[in-house]
């Protein structure tokens, strides 16, 4: 199993596997507008695990925020694994790989948002639940 930056080749891949943790859909005609818009991001490191011949197995992002008094959070964020693929750690691989990146860029903590049945694969990669998450659709 190999991990990279993502490449906008592997997106049609990443946008099928995020279809399994949300309903959202982007045209594939604005798959290239994305692409820029996202890799312009200097804050985000989007990752994803893959086969020596292609085959997306895993993605996740990790996004980076100046807090106001200086200190630096990261926020993970997607994290996903291909049905066929799941409990062989490809997950847990990416979530170790944001949490190193995360130290390297001197961050004092990372945090995440899970649905209650992700709890203890997040825990067995060393988090722990912390207040609870609400959020508003627009």
């Amino acid at each position: 199993m190999l991990y990279a930056p993502l490449k906008r080749s592997q997106m049609p891949a990443v946008i099928s596997l995020l279809q399994g943790i949300s309903q959202f859909a982007p045209d594939p005609d604005n798959y290239d507008e994305i692409w820029i818009n996202h890799s312009l991001q200097e804050n985000v490191t989007s990752i994803v695990a893959h086969h020596a011949n292609g085959l997306v197995l895993g993605f996740a992002t990790l996004v980076l925020e100046t807090k106001i008094r200086g200190g630096k959070i990261g926020h993970i964020e997607d994290v996903v694994t291909h049905h066929e693929h799941r409990g062989i750690g490809v997950g847990r691989s990416l979530v170790h790989k944001l949490v190193q990146i995360a130290r390297l860029e001197g961050c004092y903590k990372v945090a995440l948002h899970c649905k209650d049945h992700n709890i203890l694969f997040y825990e067995k990669s060393g988090f722990e639940v912390s207040g609870f998450a609400m959020q508003r659709l627009l």
